[in-house]
């Protein structure tokens, strides 16, 4: 039996381990869906841990409240709630979904993992346990029906009270407007030779945000963000690219074609295990890849990019994916569309993912294990999804020498 069950969206993945990291630390034993074993039924663990915990602590964010990205997040917290063991936790400035307002969260957004904010966590995670679930807040008694005719006089008033109710409802709207992120992210959809994304842990709310992925110019995005920032009157102290890579001139078919297709949020690919180092005995890395498709996602294929700009027809489609139980890469499958398997990247640098989902199968599938030069694979790809709804997700990481 674990203390604590933690919930949140495959796409944050990193916060999520430093919140897991700092309550093991402080003493709690918590159980996340990184505890599954190979071969182990998902959906049996996650509900036998959920009911052996004392506190299932609810990461919201961007993702975790969507209703495509974030479903099984909402679930279990509408599992936990029922039970008593609900406890919400604040990573991004998000609305909660509809019957969590009256809960109030630990707020700790735009979390970063710093020390204080973990420790918030824990300090949070300790209160609960000693008081339980929280009641949720209670709403106000409705007033009285008037007890008169209508007559003018309370005409006049209802009108004052829909102009207030205007008046409240502009302040709401306006307590919503997009966030520096979600401004600035269709701009980097569209920057040339590049796949962009705002960091998580650089959100922007403090002024300060940072890019992840790779571009062939770094500081041109970096000034596009500026320039956003300026023509939107809002307040950007720093733009981070320490975690944008530079990639050759050559790639760039292969970045723009996928981006071609490219829809926001994201969310459909992961990859942890962050840092990543090459083992020099056995010549190879380790890291988590997690695929996550919308409910409207008919067909998936992954593909492999590296700086030289040669990609890789990785797993072509769903039936490579699953053929993956027959190999030891740690496979699990988490009902229709959503899966976790170890890869072993043998270089040092950069490497890239993609994924590319459709409503329909793509037209052209190459081979499994197809290599193919940069121009060579934009030409492929763009006769495979001619016709039909398409998306792309694309994720780049570092491997280093210990």
């Amino acid at each position: 039996m674990s203390d604590i069950y933690l919930a949140y969206s495959l796409a944050d993945g990193d916060r999520a381990a430093k919140i897991a990291e700092g309550l093991r630390a402080a003493g709690y034993s918590l159980w996340w869906d990184r505890d599954i074993q190979p071969g182990q039924d998902r959906k049996a663990a996650i509900a036998g841990a959920m009911a052996d915990a004392r506190l299932c602590l609810i990461c919201w964010s961007r993702t975790s409240v969507d209703d495509d990205t974030g479903a099984d997040v909402i679930d279990e917290a509408e599992a936990a709630k029922e039970r008593g063991a609900y406890l919400g936790l604040l990573l991004d400035k998000v609305e909660l979904p509809f019957g969590f307002g009256g809960h109030e969260p630990v707020d700790v957004a735009p979390f970063r993992g710093t020390a204080g904010e973990v420790g918030a966590v824990v300090a949070a995670a300790r209160d609960f346990m000693a008081s339980g679930q929280v009641a949720p807040v209670a709403l106000p008694e409705p007033p009285p029906p008037p007890g008169r005719p209508i007559n003018k006089a309370w005409v006049a008033g209802a009108i004052g009270a829909l102009v207030l109710a205007g008046a409240i409802g502009f302040f709401l709207l306006r307590s919503a407007a997009p966030s520096l992120a979600q401004k600035v992210e269709p701009h980097l959809a569209r920057i040339d030779c590049a796949w962009l994304h705002v960091d998580p842990i650089q959100s922007g709310a403090d002024g300060h945000i940072g890019l992840i992925g790779v571009a062939g110019d770094p500081a041109a995005a970096r000034q596009m963000v500026l320039d956003v920032a300026g023509a939107e009157n809002l307040t950007v102290r720093s733009v981070s690219i320490d975690k944008v890579a530079t990639i050759d001139p050559r790639e760039c078919p292969a970045i723009d074609e996928p981006r071609r297709l490219r829809k926001l949020p994201g969310g459909r690919l992961r990859v942890t295990g962050d840092p990543f180092f090459l083992d020099p005995a056995t010549g190879q890395s380790l890291a988590r890849v997690a695929i996550s498709l919308a409910a409207k996602d008919k067909s998936v294929a992954l593909f492999g990019v590296e700086p030289s700009g040669v990609v890789t027809w990785a797993l072509p489609d769903a039936k490579a994916i699953d053929a993956l139980k027959d190999a030891d890469v740690g496979l699990v499958k988490a009902g229709n569309g959503k899966w976790e398997f170890n890869i072993y990247p043998d270089h040092l640098g950069w490497t890239g993912l993609f994924v590319v989902v459709g409503d329909r199968p793509l037209a052209k599938a190459m081979p499994q294990g197809t290599v193919q030069p940069s121009a060579e694979f934009a030409r492929t790809l763009r006769a495979a999804t001619a016709s039909g709804e398409w998306d792309a997700d694309m994720i780049w990481f570092r491997i280093d020498s210990r």
